[in-house]
């Protein structure tokens, strides 16, 4: 090959075949995908610089020859067909192709680098990949391409991210280490294998990755165990890694150089599983720590030479089932805790699948006698506000236009509400999406679930409505939720009101 990228043909409607690439018979990488040369609904790419030099095949699962395009230059989205099809405006997504899970996310050098789950072959899940992205404010976002590959240890799944500023692990003070779980067995090249968690370093800040040569940093415990987070802890003075296991148990190691680890600690968490994230967090004048899984059930604790001591019962942030699955906190930001989530959507017909979550900042607030976990919107989504459309009572019934479509066209919106005192109910509509809120029941109803409107008393709502739904957050972030769009682009914000609400609203442009 000649060219940089070798260009896949794609349409996802049609059957998914297992394709494999070899140079001079030996097998270089695998995948799946809907190839469709005729009349693609896609096209797809692969940077074929990290096999080296000389000629590749590309065949089907039959051992068929597959003709390939190449290219020296992926389009950017604007200028590919479709590119921009139900793009969010102010959330982040992936160019092409599938996102779930975030991961590796870290602050370094003034750059928030974000990780995450890719399909580079199609919107559906497979062939899983770490895509990179990076943001000076948490608002722009510019694709660096992908940084983890799969390979003969298996494909690549969820983990995380450490600077390492004290050359612990040997790669150079201030490199820059993934954590990750090489998922054995999903891919030919990886047949046979087990479940491990593997490192990879970068000492050019994140443009590029080698894995390290001692992988697995952990083989396997148990079948399928995966998604490390790692974690520095000034009380033991040494990093903790969190590891989901199987079931609902979890459980976390220590190191003091970062290759080797032992295990310290075995925990049960209720009702959830997968992709831990373990961090402090400041509270009553003292430091807690967070220990959650991916659908948002979350312990409140201690860490000790003895283990972890959750303090209280264990709690939900994140409500329905659209909502901060797989959240994930940033390594490296001084006096902040911020994190970002998964929020599913499946826009039929774009060339990419979901979304990250805005970021949030995270909160410890004691109310009812439990510490309670609360995720908000950063500060820097103010850099984001277009036009601000004022505020309104709503003191009767009927329709209430807070900014019609026109105004939005183009645009997301940012609305709050706060709640008077013998609130009726009432429906807040955007963009096709309906969010019922009953004051007097204490709860918020939109179509993916339903939520309760405040536990310290509070009735403050804000709500980010975007081209892929909406995010809700309720008690100053102590309630989560998230919608999916109904694709009616054509709504603009409106408040529609029974007798008896009581309630003073605000919008605003975002884009």
């Amino acid at each position: 090959m000649g060219k940089r990228y070798l260009v896949l043909p794609v349409d996802d409607n049609k059957e998914k075949k297992h394709y494999r690439l070899t140079r001079e018979g030996r097998l270089l990488y695998d995948f799946t995908a809907a190839l469709e040369p005729d009349a693609p609904a896609m096209r797809t790419y692969i940077d074929v610089t990290r096999f080296g030099g000389g000629a590749l095949t590309l065949t089907d699962n039959e051992g068929n020859p597959v003709p390939f395009e190449e290219t020296s230059r992926i389009p950017p989205r604007g200028e590919r067909e479709n590119g921009m099809l139900f793009r969010p405006r102010v959330h982040f997504t992936t160019e092409i192709g599938w996102t779930n899970d975030p991961n590796g996310l870290l602050y370094a050098g003034g750059v928030y680098h974000l990780f995450y789950q890719h399909n580079p072959h199609g919107t559906d899940w497979g062939n899983m990949t770490w895509g990179h992205a990076v943001s000076s404010d948490l608002v722009t976002w510019e694709e660096w391409g992908d940084a983890l590959f799969p390979d003969g240890m298996g494909t690549m799944y969820s983990g995380s991210a450490i600077l390492d500023t004290e050359n612990r692990a040997g790669f150079g003070k201030d490199a820059m280490l993934l954590f990750y779980t090489a998922a054995g067995g999903a891919s030919e090249l990886s047949a046979g294998q087990p479940f491990t968690q593997c490192l990879a370093f970068s000492t050019d800040g994140g443009r590029t990755f080698e894995k390290y040569a001692g992988n697995p940093i952990l083989p396997q415990i148990v079948p399928e165990n995966r998604d490390t987070k790692v974690e520095w802890s000034p009380e033991l003075g040494r990093y903790l890694m969190a590891l989901f296991l199987e079931g609902h148990t979890y459980a976390v190691f220590v190191s003091d150089d970062l290759r080797h680890w032992e295990k310290f600690a075995e925990l049960p968490l209720p009702e959830d599983d997968e992709c831990p994230d373990l961090y402090p967090l400041p509270a009553e004048g003292t430091v807690r720590w967070v220990f959650s899984g991916a659908h948002d059930t979350y312990l409140v604790g201690r860490i000790d030479a003895a283990g972890f001591h959750p303090s209280q019962e264990p709690l939900r942030c994140g409500f329905g089932d659209c909502t901060a699955y797989a959240a994930q906190t940033f390594s490296g930001c001084a006096g902040r805790r911020i994190r970002m989530s998964w929020v599913k959507s499946v826009p039929s017909g774009a060339v990419f699948r979901s979304q990250m979550g805005i970021p949030c900042e995270m909160t410890l607030r004691r109310t009812g006698g439990l510490l309670r976990l609360g995720a908000y919107p950063v500060r820097e989504t103010e850099a984001l506000i277009r036009r601000r459309f004022g505020v309104r009572e709503v003191t009767q019934a009927g329709e209430t236009v807070l900014a019609d479509a026109d105004a939005l066209s183009g645009c997301a919106a940012d609305v709050t509400l706060e709640i008077g005192e013998g609130c009726a109910p009432f429906v807040l509509s955007c963009f096709g999406i309906e969010i019922g809120v009953f004051p007097e029941e204490g709860r918020v109803v939109c179509p993916n679930g339903a939520a309760p409107l405040s536990y310290t008393g509070e009735k403050r709502l804000r709500v980010l409505f975007d081209t892929l739904g909406a995010e809700i957050f309720a008690d100053g972030g102590l309630i989560c939720m998230a919608a999916a769009q109904n694709a009616d682009f054509g709504q603009g914000a409106v408040l529609r009101a029974q007798e008896g609400v009581r309630v003073r609203a605000s919008a605003c442009a975002l884009g």
